[in-house]
This record gives structure tokens, sequence and C-alpha cells, in this order.
């Protein structure tokens, strides 16, 4: 009661007592009900627009004919309905949006011209409305209604239980397939990306899109709903297609609404599950090529957009209907509002538009949530933008500074000097609003912000001794497995070389034959005979003890005890591998060093900024932190990586050349980072050579406009170099 009361009156009444209004006459009212409670939808078939009232505000336009004063029909509900009338201010607002929704008329001659005027401004609106959402714009086509009510007979199957159990049994074998497969999943997935592939991954992103778009129309369509638009999207400037299946809205049950809500993700995780089925049992290249792509998109775009809530795509209808909030992303950023002005302004006048505490939990987080989630989104994409198209980014940079910086403060100071909502209270609103205003230039341009810098890097032992073979044959056999701890003397690789076996036997049966002639030339005193046999038995015995030495270095041992780093020795058994052949190492632990590489524009920053504290994660290893003792950085303009593991396809934060088959030169100069790890604590850890991770620098601390104005500059001048 107290807050009704607080709201119950405001200071621009007077401006609309007066005003008789209704309710436009195609307005159809549908009732819905959300959490137990009644909800009214009204809805222009004229131009498909929605809004949803709650029952205290349709209790008074209900009663809107245009034949009595507002005054007058509010203080009739106040009379009628004491604990539940909407209050002044409450009403205003209510009044306001359906307005600009179209939804309300006068029964003045004038009106005609005023309804025109108020259709271009609404159309002025959504012209707005999609340049503030360039990246998701919609472009209509053509009306599809006509089209899905020919094709429902067929359709309407779909939504059996044959149909369904149909579903069912397709995702599951595809997701059964998809996890038994899963290395071959991610191994594939290195090539995604590649320029070549990027022609199929659009092909299948449109087809993938027709399908999860079509689905929706089909599902709103079968229960009774309507799809008049069906166009192209252009998302982040690509083209897509979309429907607009908001007719769902004034279904009464809630799983009828789901059902529409999810219908799109259903179909295409149908899609990509028979994808993953050809997938697995295709053997032509071109076939597989487009099947992964197929379940590629379909998870990322899944995941990114179309599941997120905090984007106004399916996810956010799922949210939105599943805890039956409605009016969702508008009643938060009114909550936002209403907690601006109530708290902080100090304007009495203002209302939640939360019906319980809980909703105002769910409305106020949300709001924040996708405000930000929105910026860092925009954020993002101007940034990886502009490192390529610079001219596009900083374009899309300055459009968004515009129209979501520029024009917003352009509008809350307006409202800050002439809203009537601040008539009391104009003076704490300027104290307030300059109070944090300085707050903010405050932490944002003088406080020192931490500052850290992140490289890709792989583990590399400085300490390591190649294992040769000194005899050549084939292997046959591996005893210890790469990545194992050996001690010296451990057998590592047996050879077998059946010539060498042949020679040895032969070379004994000479020596038998030479004992035997240096014996009869010596009972015989033959002297001019025996010196020269003699000298051949002593070449001949050398040469079978270096056999038998041959022999032995078959058997390839360990050199010192380490770590056997072989990573080729299992697909080398059977092979014949010559002399001198290297076919492994054995690595000192203790020597294990971390070798990272930086772009230029890190670079930078570790010359000029000075390093805190540094520290190394591991892939695999996040939760352990091991602290760096030391780090030299190699000043040197590098073109070539020591390995493909440090490149952009594995992971990496740098981009190779595709024309290089090596996947070790890369398109822009690098620095070599080396980095001495703490002995004590990789004492106790598993590591392996070339297992890649991150290094983390932690920089002075600077203010964050000094970050970002550096940033910023980093990115021109890395176009301006490139031209």
């Amino acid at each position: 009661m107290a807050k009704q009361e607080q709201q119950m009156f405001s200071d621009s009444w007077h401006r609309i007592a007066q005003e008789r209004v209704r309710l436009s006459p195609s307005v159809e009212v549908t009732r819905q009900v959300f959490r137990g409670q009644r909800w009214f939808l009204l809805r222009d078939p004229l131009n498909n627009e929605f809004y949803r009232v709650s029952p205290a505000a349709y209790a008074l336009i209900g009663r809107l004919r245009g034949d009595r004063p507002l005054e007058e029909v509010w203080r009739e509900c106040l009379a009628l309905y004491p604990e539940d009338a909407p209050g002044q201010e409450e009403v205003i607002q209510v009044l306001s949006q359906l307005y600009k929704a179209n939804l309300l008329s006068s029964s003045f001659a004038p009106d005609s011209q005023q309804l025109f005027e108020r259709y271009r401004k609404g159309w002025r609106k959504k012209l707005r409305g999609q340049a503030l959402n360039f990246l998701f714009m919609q472009i209509p086509i053509f009306d599809p209604n006509r089209f899905l009510e020919v094709i429902r007979p067929v359709t309407r199957l779909l939504f059996t239980p044959l149909g369904v159990l149909l579903w069912l049994i397709v995702v599951a074998w595809g997701g059964k397939t998809a996890i038994s497969n899963f290395d071959a999943l991610v191994d594939q997935s290195a090539g995604v990306l590649a320029p070549s592939n990027l022609i199929y991954m659009y092909l299948c992103m449109v087809f993938l899109k027709l399908i999860h778009e079509t689905g929706h129309a089909v599902a709103c369509k079968q229960f009774g709903g309507e799809v008049h638009k069906f166009g192209v999207m252009l998302m982040i400037f690509t083209p897509l297609p979309f429907v607009d299946a908001t007719w769902s809205w004034s279904f009464r049950k809630k799983w009828q609404r789901l059902l529409v809500d999810g219908a799109g993700m259903g179909v295409e995780f149908f899609i990509a599950s028979l994808a993953a089925l050809l997938w697995a049992n295709s053997g032509d290249p071109f076939v597989n090529k487009l099947a992964y792509n197929v379940m590629f998109i379909a998870s990322v775009s899944t995941l990114v957009f179309n599941i997120n809530p905090l984007l106004r795509f399916d996810g956010y209808y799922l949210f939105s209907d599943y805890f039956e909030i409605p009016n969702l992303y508008q009643r938060a950023q009114n909550q936002i509002r209403f907690l601006a002005e109530k708290y902080l302004l100090g304007v009495r006048a203002a209302f939640s538009p939360a019906d319980s505490a809980s909703e105002a939990w769910w409305l106020t987080t949300y709001g924040v949530a996708a405000f930000c989630y929105r910026i860092v989104l925009l954020s993002v994409i101007t940034f990886y933008v502009a490192q390529s198209f610079l001219g596009v980014g900083l374009a899309i940079a300055g459009f968004c500074v515009f129209m979501y910086f520029i024009v917003p403060v352009g509008k809350f100071v307006r409202y800050l000097f002439t809203s009537d909502r601040l008539l009391r209270v104009r003076r704490r609103a300027l104290a307030v609003v300059a109070f944090f205003l300085l707050i903010a230039i405050g932490l944002l341009g003088y406080l020192p912000a931490p500052r850290s810098l992140r490289a890709s890097g792989v583990i590399s032992a400085e300490e390591r001794t190649g294992v040769f073979v000194n005899t050549s044959g084939y292997i046959a056999e591996v005893h210890q497995h790469s990545t194992k701890t050996v001690t010296k003397g451990d057998l590592l690789v047996v050879l077998e070389n059946s010539e060498l076996a042949m020679e040895i036997a032969s070379m004994k049966s000479r020596l038998d034959q030479l004992r035997q002639q240096v014996e009869l030339a010596r009972q015989q005193r033959y002297a001019s005979v025996l010196r020269p046999l003699q000298r051949e038995f002593k070449a001949a015995v050398t040469y079978l003890e270096e056999l038998k030495r041959q022999r032995t270095e078959l058997n390839v041992l360990a050199p010192h005890a380490g770590i056997w780093v072989a990573p080729s020795s299992r697909e080398m058994v059977g092979t014949w591998v010559p002399r001198g052949t290297e076919i492994g190492q054995v690595i000192d632990p203790d020597s294990y060093q971390f070798i990272a590489v930086v772009n230029q524009r890190g670079a930078a920053d570790l010359f000029t900024r000075k390093i805190q504290r540094s520290s190394v994660r591991l892939r695999g290893q996040a939760g352990q932190e091991i602290e760096v003792i030391s780090q030299d950085i190699l000043q040197a303009d590098l073109e070539k990586l020591s390995t493909a593991a440090l490149a952009w396809s594995a992971g990496g934060d740098l981009e190779v050349d595709n024309k290089d088959d090596s996947g070790t030169t890369v398109k822009e100069g690098f620095y070599q980072v080396t980095a001495e790890l703490d002995a004590d604590q990789i004492a106790g850890m598993t590591l392996y050579e070339n297992a890649s991770g991150q290094i983390r620098f932690e920089l002075q601390p600077e203010p964050f406009f000094a970050q970002w104005w550096r940033l910023f500059r980093q990115v021109i001048q890395k176009d301006l170099n490139q031209t």
C-alpha cells in the first residue's frame, strides 16, 4: 500500500487529465496467465503490434471509450479497486507506450491526420531501432502465410507422436555418433576457418538458417498463428533468412509459445544430427566437408546467438516465456530507470514495473547483463573487423559511439533540465549526476588499473640428448613409449637386422678357417705364410667384435635419466632406420622452460612497461600456476615459428601464411620470449615437450583511458604500416 501511495499522484497528470482517448477499434484483446496472474495482450492486426498490460492497467484501459475525460475514468477505477488501481504515473507510462504502438485513438475529427503522423513517427522509430541494431538488421521480402497454409497438412505430421519419436531417435543417434568421434571432430575443426572453407561455411549457414526460420513459421502456423514476414537479416553484415513469428505471443498456452520459440533450434539439431551421421559414414571429401560445416555452424550459432537470452533471439523468448516474465527487455530497461530515478535522483513518483521482489531481482539482473553483453559484443566485433578493415571498423566504432553514447547522453541531459518528473528534485539530480561523473572520470582517467598481457607458448627443454640409431635395421619393438620417465640404461627400442646376423655367422666361419690355416702354417713352419695369415686373423677378430658391437647396439638404451620423447615411435615399428637416424630425445625435466610468442603490439607493451610478475598456465592444468623466475625477450622481428603448435590454427595467437605447408611462417613478425620456470614447482608436475599454454605478464598499472587510447593508436599504426 505504501508503494501504491508513493506512485498514486504525478506532477504531469494535469497534461492528460482531460484527454478523451480509447483503444483503437481494430485492437484485439487476449487473456494470458503468467505465474497464476492474468495479463492482457493487446494486438493491432493492421501492423502486428503487441503490448501486454497488467490487470490493474487493463481495468482502466478497458473503460476508455473516448466519451469521458481520463480523470473521470481513473477516479472510477480508484473507487472500484482501491487496492489495485494504477497510480497516475503508471497510467501515464502505459498510455504513452500504447500511443507509440498505435493502439490508442481519439474521437476527434483531426485524428486521421494525427494517426498518419503517428504512423510516420512509428516508422521513423523502427528505422532508428534498426540503425541501433544495425549488426542484426532485418529486411522483409514477402508474405509466406499462404504458402504455410498450403503445406500445413504435411507439416502437421511433424507434431504427431510419430514425428516426435523420429526426432528423438535421429538426435540421439547423431549425438552418440558425434561423441564417439569426438577426437576426429576436434582435429577437423583446425581447418574450419581456412579461406578455402569460408564459402562452404556460408552456404551451409544460409541453408541451416532457412530451415531454422521455417521451423519457427511451421510451428506458429500449426497452433493457429499467422506469419506475414519473410526476409533477410544482415547478421554482422552476413545475409541470412528470417521470419516474423511474433503471432505466437498471443497463444494462451505456455507450452505452445515455448515450442514455437524452440522450433528453430529443434530443426537445427535434427539437421545437425543427420549431418553427423553423414559425416561419419561418408568417404566422399566434398560431402564430408559440407556435413562437418553444418554440424559446426549449428553448434556455434546456437551457443553464441540463438540460446543466449541476452540477445533478442530464440533464447530470449524461451527465457521470457519459461519464467513467465512478459515484456522482459522493455520492463528490464524500465526497472533500471526506476532504480536510478528512485534511489539516485530522488523521484518520488517513480515505480517499479516488477510485481514482486523476485521479479524485480530478475529484471535488474537481466537489464544490467544484457546491456553489458551488448557493449562487449559490439566492442569485440568492432575490434576484429578493424584488424582486417580499418575503415569499416572505425565507421562501426564511430556509429556505436554516436548511437550508444552521444545520443543517450544528449537525451539524458535534456531529461535532466526539462523533465517534469524532476521538477521538485532537479538540484539533487544535477548534483548526483555531477558527483558520479567526477567519480567516473577519476576511476577511468586517473586511478591506475591492473594491466596484463597474455601470450601463447609451449614447454621446451633447454637440456636434451638426442638418441640415435648406431646400427641400421628394422624397428621391431618399442619398449618405452613417448613421454615416459626413464633411467640410464633403460631399453627404449629394439631393432632387427638379418643381414648383420648372417654376416656375423659368416665371419665366425671365416675365423675358424683362418685359425686352422694359422695352426697348420705354424706346425709346418711356413714363416712366409704364417705372418700374413696372423694379420688377416687379427683383422677378422677385430671386425667380428665390431659386428657384435653393432648387434648389441640394436638395443637402443637411454643415455641418461630423463623423459623419453619420441612422438612417432609407434608409427616407426616395422620401418627401416638407417644408421645415424635420430629416433627421439631424452630430456632433462629440470631444464624445462616456456617459449612464448608475442605479436608486435604486445611486444611494445613489454618493452615500454615494467613487468611486475609473470606466470604460466598449461592447457589441461589451468588450475596450476607456475611462477616465472626470469624472462628473456628476443628483440627481433621473427617470421618463422619453432613449432606449428604456436600457430593460430592450433590455438595460438599468430596467423600463419596459407602458402606455407609447414604451418610455421607467420603473416606478421613476432617476438620470442623465453621464460625460466620455478624448479621447485615443476618438480612435482608432469610436463611434456611442446605442451601448450599461456604466459601472463602483469604490467605496471595504468588508467583505463590511457590503455584504451594506446590500443586505438596501435590499431591505427598497424593499418598504416601495412599500407
